[in-house]
């Protein structure tokens, strides 16, 4: 009994001096004020079932992308392979892509993907809706997409596959370019974000109270983008005998779970940076 009092007492006096540190920084508080929205509103489950939807869009938007390779490919009269290793494809994903790129039906599983591509797209961008509205306001209730917002977030989804092609032609066309390459995927992602946040429930704050988590957004998606090129593609391509399907499978959710809760501390920075100056302007 004393030993739980003594651990109480210390949990007391480790808090207090937390409340004390925050009212002299206001960085901490802010950084503390997230922790503890983030907690109340599940974030780490509102992460997963957002890299959930992102892995359904996934799959037909593979499907599409892989049989436009063939068809292009017939069009163009070069080898799936050709065009593949033309996109900046390599190794195991580039051979891959290569051999379903050359499946006879890819005709008929471009035009069935679209579809189903637009409809994961409304299922995302709704999902995405309720998350935000949870963050800023406490609850999913009412909340309502138009169609306007979900032609701004597939815009914001072709913009990052054509900063990922800039930022690629870049490194390929200037060996000190890694600077300016990250200065582009910053600004394309991370405005990219910005109108996307534009469109999803704020309480009506200015688009500049929104700068900070799309900031944060560019720049963690940019870290992820490192981590997949350089660890889980490698790792992939080298140990796909030993983990097969599952494990790609694996390394694939890993990584979407990175960019659900890139999309949650987004949200959080924003909505408690807001709070912040509504109570100093009160």
């Amino acid at each position: 009994m004393a030993r739980i009092e003594a651990w109480a007492g210390r949990t007391r006096a480790l808090r207090a001096s937390i409340d004390r540190a925050c009212e002299r920084h206001s960085s901490l508080e802010v950084g503390v004020t997230i922790v503890q929205r983030d907690a109340e509103i599940g974030g780490a489950l509102l992460a997963g079932a957002l890299a959930y939807r992102i892995f359904v869009l996934l799959l037909p938007t593979s499907l599409l992308l892989v049989s436009g390779v063939g068809l292009y490919a017939d069009a163009s009269d070069k080898s799936p392979a050709k065009v593949a290793a033309d996109a900046g494809l390599h190794g195991l994903v580039a051979s891959e892509v290569a051999s379903a790129a050359s499946a006879h039906a890819r005709g008929i599983v471009f035009v069935l993907m679209v579809p189903a591509v637009l409809y994961a797209t409304v299922a995302l961008y709704r999902a995405l809706a309720k998350v935000t509205a949870i963050v800023w306001l406490g609850s999913g209730r009412g909340v309502r997409i138009t169609s306007r917002g979900v032609g701004v977030f597939l815009a914001a989804l072709v913009l990052q596959f054509v900063a990922v092609e800039i930022v690629g032609w870049i490194r390929r066309g200037d060996q000190f370019g890694g600077v300016a390459a990250l200065l582009v995927y910053l600004v394309f992602v991370g405005g990219a974000w910005l109108g996307v946040s534009l469109q999803l429930p704020h309480r009506r704050a200015r688009w500049t109270a929104l700068l900070p988590g799309s900031l944060v957004f560019g720049a963690g998606l940019l870290f992820v983008n490192v981590f997949n090129v350089y660890v889980t593609t490698r790792l992939v391509a080298d140990r796909s005998d030993t983990y097969g399907a599952l494990g790609i499978a694996t390394a694939i959710l890993f990584s979407l779970v990175l960019v659900g809760r890139l999309m949650i501390l987004s949200m959080e920075l924003n909505a408690t940076l807001d709070e912040k100056r509504s109570r100093v302007r009160s």
